[in-house]
């Protein structure tokens, strides 16, 4: 099964129908903070958890609904192909009046769910803060974090590891002074919890258990080329004498790097080092649930939060490699890195779509999503772009922004012919470098591959003052003149062919 289409109404920040076209593919999607993508993670996170209890979708509504547009709201998923693998259409929705996706015969969505793979930055966010009294516990991290909606296969009906710890929680907290309830009582309560606890998490950590938590998680981690090998201990939770905390709780670390154990780990991992084990852990857990489902979607919200440029090409490899039954869906909020694996990892890659969510605003003044699919262009293919963009403005009358858009082709054309075999003045400041100086260096350099010719020299050297001049953006002694635009757009695209590029 695969995603072909997300439609979303009235859902957190979503205001009225918004629509995903996803294909089939996998999605790579930038938003701004606070655009909404996350909600775009809840909607779809909600959409296959309701297969297995019943939401409130109250709670969910965008805030700004009228009385008579509350409860209209909904998620609707369609597939293609379907659970059976027939190229046809199947929808399932979400929405208040409707209990859940539950369609009679059809576990396709219910079987999804037990794969447990939406993960988002907040599961991530102990990592800062697990570093205490010169040892590490990962204890926090995996319970509350990575591993909370984690369910044992080995105890039948089991809850989610992280409510079992907040079932063991909630009866260490349980008063007896002045109530009925009585200190014997608490103690069967506490001892019963944290036995039901104990039985599903120590599965991890047993060397001969199929849930055995470095099974899979090693083998992903050593993909990250870190040369870690791991060794993880839990010592087994008790309540204090008092019965009023919990103590020994404890997954400890010991760690061996490129076979030579290092006596600190708390020193040796790093917060990019501690992320990667974090998500190899995560990933492996879901790959170690039963495969044989129609439907495996991966979500993967903000988690390259974390993570170096050395760390980020690796779990992009993996997941291309480890992951190919899933379908994958990850969001940033970061710009660079987007336009990064857009441009370059994504390039001519038929797996992939790209969305942008922006953060815009509705007529009545509150924020909505816009979102935006973005072709995800090669190393060349963003000049035509922006040309083109140029050229649409200027067709529809707003020469300003088809100023901004043509200054960036010219700029980057320039930038990418140079790249690696013009010299450029040197600057300690790149960004102190201006267009005119790659410009200077092009026509300077002279190849057997370069084909630049004198009038379109002269066409630029006139240009520059009136449109490509990066300074004229707000000079009330230039405006871009519809004509001058115009020849703007003529000679780029003969610059781009001349330099071949």
């Amino acid at each position: 099964m695969r995603i072909k289409k997300v439609e979303i109404k009235d859902y957190k920040a979503f205001y009225g129908k918004n629509e995903f076209s996803v294909d089939g593919k996998n999605l790579f999607i930038y938003g701004e903070n606070g655009s909404g993508k996350s909600s775009f993670y809840y909607a779809l996170k909600d959409f296959f958890q309701s297969s297995t209890e019943v939401l409130n979708y109250n709670e969910t509504e965008n805030i700004f609904l009228t009385k008579a547009q509350k409860g209209k709201g909904y998620i609707e998923v369609t597939f293609n192909p379907d659970k059976d693998g027939t190229a046809s259409d199947k929808k399932y929705f979400l929405k208040k009046s409707s209990k859940n996706t539950y369609v009679a015969g059809d576990t396709s969505i219910r079987d999804a769910i037990k794969l447990k793979s939406f993960l988002t930055y907040k599961h991530l966010l102990g990592i800062h803060s697990i570093k205490k009294d010169k040892e590490i516990d990962l204890f926090d991290l995996l319970v509350k974090g990575v591993l909370k909606h984690f369910k044992s296969i080995a105890i039948t009906g089991s809850k989610e590891l992280g409510e079992l710890w907040e079932d063991v929680e909630k009866a260490i907290s349980k008063q007896t002074e002045g109530t009925a309830y009585n200190i014997t009582q608490k103690k069967t309560d506490v001892q019963k919890t944290i036995n039901v606890f104990d039985t599903a998490f120590k599965k991890l950590f047993a060397e001969n258990s199929i849930e055995n938590i470095l099974k899979y998680a090693q083998p992903i981690l050593d993909k990250f080329g870190h040369n870690i090998e791991l060794k993880l201990n839990y010592t087994q939770a008790k309540p204090t004498l008092d019965y009023k905390s919990v103590e020994r709780n404890h997954v400890r670390v010991k760690i061996k790097f490129l076979g030579k154990e290092i006596d600190k780990p708390h020193i040796f991992l790093n917060e990019a080092r501690l992320s990667a084990i974090a998500i190899s852990i995560y990933l492996g857990m879901v790959k170690r649930h039963i495969q044989g489902i129609p439907c495996k979607v991966l979500f993967l919200d903000d988690i390259f939060i974390g993570l170096d440029i050395s760390n980020r090409l690796p779990l992009l490899e993996i997941l291309r490699t480890d992951f190919t039954n899933y379908q994958v869906f990850i969001t940033t909020y970061d710009k660079p890195w987007y336009e990064f694996v857009k441009t370059n990892y994504l390039h001519n890659n038929n797996n992939w779509k790209c969305f942008e969510i922006y953060a815009g605003r509705s007529k009545k003044g509150f924020t909505i999503p816009v979102v935006k699919e973005i072709k995800a262009r090669g190393n060349n293919d963003h000049l035509d772009y922006y040309i083109q963009k140029g050229e649409n403005y200027h067709n529809s009358g707003d020469n300003k922004a088809a100023g901004v858009y043509l200054r960036s082709a010219f700029e980057a054309i320039l930038k990418q012919f140079c790249f690696g075999k013009v010299t450029v003045k040197f600057v300690v400041d790149q960004s102190k470098l201006t267009a005119n100086d790659f410009w200077t260096a092009t026509k300077n350099h002279s190849t057997a591959n370069t084909r630049l010719t004198q009038p379109t020299v002269s066409e630029i050297d006139n240009l520059i003052p009136l449109v490509l001049n990066p300074l004229n953006h707000n000079d009330i002694n230039k405006n871009e003149h519809s004509i001058e635009i115009g020849r703007t757009i003529r000679v780029l695209k003969t610059l781009k062919t001349e330099l071949r590029v």
